[in-house]
């Protein structure tokens, strides 16, 4: 996780792909990002945003029982 705050135009990683900060909110802990190569942007929790991909195993939420 991110230990300090991203700066506009840093390229991190959101879980394994890569994403480029288009604008950081800090008070909000929230960042807007865009996939690279991507017009399209969205918001994360800047603090989940990696210097490298995370390529760990993970359970989908709906194998929890959750509804997508």
């Amino acid at each position: 996780m991110t230990t300090t705050v991203p700066r506009e135009d840093d390229q991190l990683f959101f879980i394994d792909m890569e994403v480029i900060i288009v604008k950081v909110y800090p008070n909000f802990q929230l960042a807007k990002v865009r996939y690279l190569g991507a017009v399209e942007t969205f918001m994360v929790d800047y603090n989940v945003l990696q210097p490298y991909a995370d390529v760990r195993s993970s359970l989908s939420i709906s194998l929890l029982g959750g509804v997508l």
